[in-house]
């Protein structure tokens, strides 16, 4: 342990170096906001290429400043329901995941948040297949995913034939994980979100930044995480990360808000075979 002490310090000495240079640039140029995204992960192993997965979360707003719209605190503003099965294949040190699940996005929002409406939330059904490779060497497992977002039906729209369409989000999320004992992990890693294919009947009505609404084309946001995972036994696992998100949602991709979260996962793995 004592000897990759070292490494570990250089690795936490280069990461914070990192955070500093992305989050002082503009920084009171734009909204910023404090918030928690807690997950549940519920997993059930079929058998050794086949799992089911059933993952929830909530994500929280303690804090809102410099929004030119208002500085109220969203509060619970986003619920996430996935649910379906991977398959797994590994080859030596390398694992391919190709999860296809069903995902649900559910947006509330506060009439605090503008007083001149009134309690509102809205919905959408979605299709995630994700892709992800993992390559160990040696502590080091490099892992890299990609998430074709599908969204279907958004209850957004004030008529049926827009709530039915089809939107495209790419995500692509890279990540390095350290293992500094068996039951100990320190990461980092990025995500980026990319629109490809806008839906044709509401593109132009679609408000923007983050809406319940179909997705955006072009770069719309960027995600750094920065924490560890830890394995309280085998099957239960604990990860909780810093995550610093950006999005630029203005004609030539402006930085339009900052986010700040806690962003944590819990995880049970159940074997049945």
């Amino acid at each position: 342990y004592k000897e990759r002490l070292p490494m570990l310090k250089r690795s936490i000495f280069f990461v914070l170096f990192f955070f500093i240079i992305c989050t002082s640039v503009n920084v009171f140029a734009v909204p910023v906001a404090y918030r928690s995204w807690t997950y549940l992960d519920l997993t059930a192993l079929l058998s050794p290429e086949w799992s089911w997965t059933l993952l929830s979360s909530h994500s929280y707003e303690f804090d809102r400043n410099n929004d030119p719209k208002g500085n109220v605190e969203k509060k619970t503003f986003f619920y996430e329901v996935f649910t379906g099965p991977t398959y797994t294949m590994k080859f030596g040190n390398l694992t391919v995941k190709l999860p296809l699940w069903y995902y649900y996005q559910g947006f509330p929002i506060r009439s605090a948040v503008n007083p001149s409406d009134h309690d509102k939330y809205y919905y959408s059904h979605n299709i995630e297949f994700m892709p992800t490779l993992e390559y160990k060497i040696g502590n080091f497992k490099f892992w890299n995913r990609v998430i074709f977002h599908n969204k279907v039906y958004s209850s957004l729209y004030d008529s049926s034939s827009k709530n039915k369409g089809y939107s495209l989000l790419i995500r692509e999320y890279f990540r390095v994980e350290y293992n500094v004992t068996d039951q100990f992990a320190v990461m980092i890693g990025d995500e980026i979100f990319q629109g490809i294919i806008e839906d044709d009947d509401t593109k132009d009505i679609t408000p923007s930044p983050l809406s319940p609404g179909f997705e955006y084309g072009g770069f719309t946001q960027n995600r750094l995480y920065i924490g560890f995972s830890y394995k309280c036994t085998p099957t239960i696992i604990i990860t909780p990360m810093y995550m610093y998100q950006t999005q630029y949602f203005d004609a030539g991709n402006e930085l339009t808000e900052k986010d700040h979260y806690l962003f944590t996962t819990l995880t049970f793995i159940f074997k049945t075979y």
